[in-house]
């Protein structure tokens, strides 16, 4: 479609630039908090990486319940009001006669909106007990648990279809760039974390206990969306070239080209 820019996110006298530049710190914030590996080694590693999800740890009978979920209310709620502020971004560029967004910009980023209210659900909705541990699997089972572990899956299932929508967004939206280190880092984080997603979700799928490794697989697809992330609002406001248009590797402008609203000004 378009391959016009909007309003610029590195110019301040442009319209709708300082909002850019609020979403991509956002964003940023939010990638670092998501990144729960790195909460999980300065608590001692409390279960088995290879064995368990990294969502486990906010499980109600762990000590660090509190920590994770906070962590992932904090990082959905800044991924939401990130998007909201690129949104606004958005808005006012079209106001000054600005090209709509794409239909992919559009998808992407109503996927990161899903992505960011599915994470603070699965932490107001926390697993009753660590699955890998004890005799959890087993009352799960049995349906001894709580409707909000219960509805733990349904969210959970919400924050990985729409991750996986939008790290594909963001692997199409990139490869305007793809020669270039945004580009190449973009299609790469974006094109692991929906493969190593499918891995780990056709796993669960055969319950408890976990096979060794699925863990530290799981792990590795966060890492790959936390990145994905960090790069979510300089993807999503990439200059989109014309269909047959020879490449550029010199950087352009970020543009508030957010599919956060109508196509038509």
């Amino acid at each position: 479609m378009s391959s016009e820019p909007s309003a610029g996110g590195s110019d301040p006298r442009r319209p709708g630039a300082r909002l850019v530049t609020a979403a991509q710190v956002l964003l940023t914030l939010a990638g670092v908090l998501y990144l729960g590996v790195v909460v999980e080694a300065a608590a001692g590693w409390p279960l088995d990486p290879a064995r368990s999800y990294l969502s486990e740890l906010a499980a109600l009978d762990q000590a660090t319940s509190p920590l994770f979920r906070s962590t992932d209310v904090a990082a959905g709620t800044l991924v939401v009001v990130g998007l909201a502020l690129l949104g606004s971004a958005y808005r006012l560029a079209r106001h000054e006669g600005e090209p709509a967004a794409t239909i992919v910009q559009k998808v992407t980023f109503w996927a990161f909106v899903v992505f960011g209210l599915a994470t603070v659900a699965d932490a107001l909705l926390p697993l009753d007990c660590a699955l890998s541990v004890g005799d959890c699997a087993a009352r799960e089972e049995a349906g001894e648990l709580s409707l909000a572990h219960q509805a733990h899956t349904f969210s959970s299932v919400a924050s990985g279809v729409s991750s996986f929508v939008a790290s594909a967004g963001v692997v199409w939206l990139a490869h305007a760039r793809r020669r270039t280190p945004l580009g190449i880092s973009a299609r790469l984080a974006g094109a692991l974390g929906p493969l190593l997603g499918v891995v780990t979700g056709t796993i669960g799928l055969f319950g408890s206990p976990l096979p060794v490794g699925t863990g530290i697989v799981q792990r590795v697809q966060i890492v790959a969306f936390s990145v994905v992330l960090v790069l979510a609002v300089q993807v999503l406001t990439l200059r989109q070239p014309h269909r047959g248009a020879p490449e550029t590797d010199v950087p352009q402008d970020r543009t508030a080209r957010s599919p956060a609203s109508h196509s038509e000004p």
